[in-house]
């Protein structure tokens, strides 16, 4: 929770933003960060091995990345919102939402979606045995609509298996054709079995990249003077 905590003061003082809570952006809120607005968020799917579980939104903040580099949001999940304890057989939080990006400025176009910089943990209140399996796992959706992967499917992983070992995938990415908008898809799932295990999804950043709309190339212009030479000859010897 401390690393967690200190990563977002850091993009507080970096970029000047302010966060608001997933709470806030699902009630019709939005966050423009550069020339990229995040609108139209949703809330799509949740379902957990408790019953009584749910998510509070107030819990999860994002803030604007505005440093430099691509721009894009730093997602935070406070108080353990995303921890789970093993329950003898699989316990489980299963949380989807999503979210759509536009190129504001109308000469960018944006290229690629990635997730980096995961916070994320696993343990066990006991010795590793053989029953051990907890981890997170973000599947990302890219499309031109909500739910769509017609541009892009993106995964991170942090988990641990008995037998296996670690994974540590932190970071992925896709690429696609200029968009003026695309809409994101996040499925969450955080899980632990054995009853002495845990694991916890405390963080991750989202960044998109863009380019410039391409301009009529001089040749595609010399290209028409050309052409219009051409039937200026015609005209003529007609």
């Amino acid at each position: 929770m401390k690393k967690t905590l200190l990563t977002l003061a850091l993009a507080l003082a970096a970029g000047g933003a302010q966060a608001i809570s997933m709470t806030e952006l699902l009630d019709n809120g939005s966050i423009t960060v550069g020339d990229k607005l995040f609108s139209d968020w949703s809330e799509v799917y949740f379902d957990s091995s408790d019953p009584a579980r749910t998510v509070d939104t107030d819990n999860i903040e994002v803030v604007g990345i505005d440093d430099g580099g691509d721009y894009g949001l730093k997602f935070s999940i406070l108080d353990g919102e995303f921890n789970v304890t093993g329950d003898g057989t699989y316990a489980y939080l299963d949380y989807t939402f999503g979210f759509k990006v536009t190129a504001t400025d109308p000469g960018m176009q944006i290229t690629d979606a990635t997730m980096g910089n995961v916070i994320a943990s696993y343990g066990w209140t006991a010795g590793a045995g053989e029953t051990e399996d907890a981890g997170s796992f973000i599947l990302e959706s890219v499309g031109t609509e909500m739910g769509a992967d017609d541009l892009g499917i993106l995964d991170v992983e942090f988990s641990y298996l008995a037998g296996t070992g670690q994974t540590a995938k932190l970071a992925d990415s896709a690429d696609f054709g200029p968009r003026q908008s695309v809409y994101v898809t996040k499925n969450i799932l955080v899980w632990a079995t054995a009853a002495t295990d845990n694991a916890g999804l405390h963080g991750f950043d989202q960044r998109f990249s863009q380019t410039g709309v391409p301009e009529p190339s001089i040749l595609g212009l010399l290209g028409l003077g050309l052409l219009g030479l051409g039937f200026a000859r015609m005209r003529r010897k007609a």
